[in-house]
């Protein structure tokens, strides 16, 4: 069998089997299938080993949390309550994490929560994105460099364990990281040392890692892509965040969360707006939720122009001639008659502009508190915040 061949879990009184893109495939009563409910009496049959299913007499009692979320994790499905008391286990703990899900599930949101909750709270919380680094300077924003290291090494650079000291470290989409490099990574975490590129010194460092991806890393270990040392050792704990199409009553509730946050106080959601978007199946997961949230706010019945969930209203009668009432900016770029996808980005440059000037005016431009207002990861805030001001003066 593959070393991941299959994931069951409860749905609805049932067991919902799917396999994990295994090898030799997994066959129930004999039917070789991807997806599956079962009621109790089926064979499971996975290599050479057979399963079979039947239903408990008795039902144990799982532990599942009453909270409405986990730090800035917001959601109150049943797959999420059953995350919720092994979160706040790890959050008090000190080992490795390896946190998976679909892009836009919260895996930076709930790293930076086991962070904040833990006793490390006090220390950085530092995020190294594989995918968001030049292949070529990797190894430098890891380990750091010494001046003259290489062309262009105009001074000395702390890396990113350096930089954690004390506190945490996330290493986004770690399955994205190269071999070579990989061996390096294995070698700071076995000895709790570095050393930048052209330095002779090894530098002790106190640093909790945490990593998360989207990818299936017990895929890549057995592709020969991933070290399998790297991966128990980075592995100690797993948790798995659902897709936002398997968190059942977390759309609306993220819905109202969202736009409270960003909202003018007192400022009612549309009701059918709400309907509109627990309709929608959202491929982008809890972010995709999030932007949609954020233009009905910046621009009203407007924003249905811009959303990409089914169902929803295009109000286009009068938008070019500007007698739609809406704000000058939205105006402006309609007047342009640019491609959809420049005039999206257009008006979502300007929403994150107004935003961001708002968001740190209202908390006397204290970015962490800022963010944690916003509801979005402080990476993600700082990344907008760098780009509105970039946009503001002309860049």
């Amino acid at each position: 069998m593959s070393r991941r061949h299959l994931g069951l879990d409860v749905a609805d009184g049932r067991l919902r089997l799917s396999d994990l893109g295994s090898k030799n495939g997994t066959r129930v009563n004999g039917v070789a299938v991807l997806e599956a409910l079962l009621d109790g009496g089926e064979r499971i049959d996975i290599g050479t080993t057979t399963l079979a299913v039947e239903r408990a007499e008795r039902v144990l009692d799982v532990p599942l949390s009453n909270a409405l979320g986990f730090g800035r994790l917001v959601g109150a499905s049943v797959a999420m309550r059953r995350l919720y008391p092994l979160c706040e286990k790890l959050a008090a703990a000190t080992v490795p994490v390896v946190i998976e899900g679909e892009t836009g599930t919260g895996k930076e949101v709930l790293a930076e929560s086991l962070h904040e909750m833990g006793p490390r709270s006090g220390g950085p919380f530092v995020v190294f994105d594989c995918t968001a680094v030049p292949p070529n300077l990797l190894e430098s924003a890891l380990f750091g460099h010494e001046r003259g290291a290489f062309t262009g090494a105009s001074e000395q650079r702390r890396g990113v364990f350096e930089e954690a000291h004390g506190g945490t470290l996330l290493i986004d989409e770690i399955g994205d990281l190269e071999l070579d490099l990989q061996a390096k990574l294995l070698r700071a975490l076995e000895r709790n040392e570095v050393r930048r590129i052209g330095g002779k010194a090894w530098i002790k460092t106190d640093v909790r890692v945490l990593s998360a991806t989207r990818r299936n890393l017990d895929e890549e270990v057995a592709a020969g892509r991933f070290r399998d040392d790297l991966f128990y050792r980075l592995a100690v704990a797993r948790v798995e965040l659902p897709p936002l199409r398997r968190r059942t009553g977390d759309v609306e509730l993220l819905a109202r969360t969202f736009w409270k946050r960003l909202a003018a106080a007192n400022e009612p959601i549309s009701e059918d707006f709400v309907a509109r978007l627990s309709g929608y199946a959202w491929p982008g997961n809890v972010r995709e939720l999030s932007n949609s949230v954020a233009r009905r706010v910046a621009l009203g019945d407007l924003g249905d122009l811009y959303t990409t969930a089914p169902g929803a209203a295009v109000h286009s009668k009068g938008a070019a001639s500007g007698d739609t009432g809406a704000i000058d900016p939205i105006a402006a770029v309609l007047g342009q008659n640019l491609p959809f996808p420049r005039a999206r980005e257009k008006v979502m440059e300007a929403f994150e502009r107004r935003y961001v000037e708002d968001v740190l005016r209202r908390h006397g431009g204290n970015v962490v508190r800022a963010a944690a207002a916003s509801g979005i990861a402080r990476r993600y805030f700082q990344i907008i915040s760098a780009r509105a001001r970039q946009k503001e003066s002309g860049g």
